[in-house]
């Protein structure tokens, strides 16, 4: 297992890992009773083994950013999935541990983690839209990795640059980058009828987020698809009285229309 796995707690009932990609495996068992953790703390533990190897042979940090990308993509052969794979399965750090093929939020999250073990800035960044891994080696330059197939870039912003209008891409980080993992997972959840499994995703998020009306609107459609309306209509009503000016709000309006309906016709 991982250094911080192991690492002594006052109570390790309610232990939550608080590394990104510790928590999002330690995610898994809240939607999936089946989820083996603990082969997956096994797998991520060879890994840091071999990134550990590295970084003490390779002083050199570019050098070692080279060796380590190479060993994740040809050695250990971690890459996108070009397979016919649910959505769901692809974004989840357990599947690519043990599959090494994943989706670019998956991958990115692992690469980041044995990147920071080897002594590196490493996090998630947004670029146009897509998940990309940033390495910083300072305020001003670093590489940017895509996740899936390990092309890297390396950046410089020049010093005599006026004013930066804007940062090279949107860095994600901590409690971000783990809203960002459950938020494509709830999304994917979604679209595979999976509705028990994208409410386990909800609940997380607003453990983090609380009231947040549109994790309560999610949290509504949900419920109703699983036969709870009542409780629905609550967190529908919520997202209404809460964003009365929302472009979908005719919509959602409709659907507790609807849900009043099917509870007069209950009783």
């Amino acid at each position: 297992m991982t250094d911080t796995w192991f690492e002594q707690q006052e109570s390790t009932q309610d232990y939550v890992p608080q590394h990104t990609l510790l928590r999002c495996i330690s995610a898994e068992q809240h939607w999936d009773a089946q989820a083996q953790l603990e082969q997956s703390y096994c797998q991520l533990a060879e890994l840091e083994l071999l990134v550990d190897q590295i970084s003490h042979k390779t002083a050199d940090l570019h050098l070692r950013v080279s060796e380590i990308l190479d060993a994740f993509y040809t050695q250990w052969l971690f890459s996108g999935s070009e397979q016919n794979e649910p959505e769901h399965l692809l974004n989840s750090v357990c599947y690519v541990l043990s599959m090494r093929s994943g989706s670019p939020t998956s991958l990115a999250i692992l690469l980041c983690h044995l990147l920071e073990r080897a002594g590196f800035a490493a996090n998630l960044a947004m670029e146009q839209g897509d998940v990309m891994v940033h390495i910083g080696f300072s305020e001003d330059e670093g590489y940017i990795v895509e996740p899936c197939g390990g092309q890297q870039t390396w950046y410089v912003i020049p010093e005599n640059e006026p004013e930066k209008q804007e940062e090279p891409m949107e860095i994600v980080t901590g409690d971000e980058a783990f809203k960002l993992y459950l938020a494509q997972q709830k999304w994917a959840f979604i679209a595979a009828d999976k509705f028990g499994h994208a409410l386990s995703c909800v609940e997380l998020l607003m453990n983090m987020l609380g009231d947040d009306p549109y994790e309560r609107r999610d949290r509504g459609y949900l419920l109703n698809q699983i036969n709870c309306p009542t409780m629905a209509k609550v967190d529908l009503q919520y997202f209404v009285d809460e964003c009365p000016d929302d472009p979908t709000i005719d919509i959602i309006e409709h659907q507790i229309s609807e849900l009043a309906d099917h509870n007069h016709v209950l009783h």
